[in-house]
């Protein structure tokens, strides 16, 4: 038996091995301290090198932390090795090794850990951040993870936008669009502008973490997980606060028919997944149309434009609800690879979106 590190972090094709170092009884000796640290330090490194490679050799299934079953087979991500120390109070000047191996590594300590997220509020751009700053090359001390943060903020602050890919211009040029680039690690805390907003895109990810799927399928979960939270994290209030006005409005709708509002997301190709959000009056026959209608023509434009049909599209629909202590009902789907439409049919579909039939 073996045992694969104290923890595993999957967000889409991107993992990391957790290993935990935690110094129970701390002594005043600095040298003492510093000698537990190398050795401890040393072998997570070693831990989680010897985890990935495992992995790599052999596909094992894992159970998350709500219970569930994921099979991982380390040759579908990219891998990074994290080795946590919890250390009431390190001595100053300690420098971790470097990798061991290929697999790149980050040591921080359990505080700096917790900032991260307490920072940016989402697994995906927290692993994101850390594989940046491993393969840096920029060392820092033990405890100055915050220090090299923020470094990589004040240069996300005046680096030079990323303008609009080619191969994505005529779908944005099409209608009405806002063009939006954000840092991708932000300054600012996350959702400190609009707390409300922030929170109610997290419980939209929550109802799609506890929804009752078919047995085996958990791996799919995990992928529209991963594809919700590669919305970057500085767009979601303003997306949240656009959704709460869709809702007063759905809410307050008295007329025939079913209302629909729709936000749709296009992404430069290989930043995360295209993704829609539909917010209806009711949940009827015309709400699922309208996002599966507005899932195939976007799938289908997405994928034909950057020539590549291996990505996720994700919709998200919200309607009223009459369950007691919910605010809302969420709907999830999601499409993945060529769905073989021919083109007359994608083209039916976009004249009846322009139409307003839906």
């Amino acid at each position: 038996m073996r045992e694969l590190g104290d923890g595993l972090l999957l967000v889409g094709d991107h993992a990391a091995v957790i290993q935990s170092k935690s110094r129970t009884d701390p002594t005043d000796n600095a040298d003492r301290e510093l000698s537990w640290l190398r050795k401890n330090v040393e072998k997570g490194l070693k831990q989680g090198s010897g985890t990935v490679r495992q992995l790599k050799l052999t596909s094992a299934n894992m159970t998350n932390a709500r219970g569930r079953t994921v099979p991982v087979d380390g040759k579908d991500y990219t891998w990074l090795t994290v080795v946590i120390v919890d250390h009431a109070d390190p001595p100053r000047g300690f420098q971790p090794p470097p990798a061991p191996t290929e697999v790149p590594a980050i040591v921080l300590l359990r505080r700096d850990w917790e900032f991260l997220f307490d920072h940016l509020r989402s697994t995906r751009f927290v692993l994101a951040y850390l594989l940046r700053a491993a393969r840096g090359g920029d060392i820092v001390e033990l405890g100055g993870e915050p220090r090299r943060y923020h470094e990589y903020a004040l240069a996300d602050v005046a680096a030079r936008l990323d303008p609009v890919d080619p191969a994505v211009a005529p779908l944005v040029d099409a209608k009405p669009t806002t063009m939006v680039s954000t840092a991708r690690a932000p300054l600012e805390p996350v959702g400190r502008e609009d707390r409300a907003a922030h929170i109610l895109y997290r419980m939209i990810m929550e109802d799609v973490a506890n929804t009752p799927i078919p047995d085996g399928r958990e791996a799919d979960r995990l992928l529209m997980l991963a594809a919700l939270d590669g919305l970057p994290v500085g767009n979601r209030s303003e997306l949240g606060r656009t959704l709460m006005q869709y809702m007063k409005a759905a809410a307050q709708h008295q007329g025939d028919g079913t209302l629909v509002h729709s936000r749709t997301v296009i992404p430069n190709p290989g930043e995360f997944d295209p993704l829609v959000f539909i917010v209806a009056s009711e949940l009827s026959d015309a709400a699922n149309h309208a996002l599966t209608f507005r899932m195939q023509v976007l799938h289908h434009d997405y994928s034909t434009a950057v020539g590549d049909w291996e990505h996720c599209t994700l919709g998200v629909m919200l309607t009223p609800t009459t369950v007691p202590g919910r605010l809302w009902n969420t709907s999830t789907t999601a499409l993945w690879g060529d769905q073989g439409q021919p083109p007359e049919v994608i083209e039916e579909l976009r004249t009846i979106i322009a139409d307003s039939a839906i």
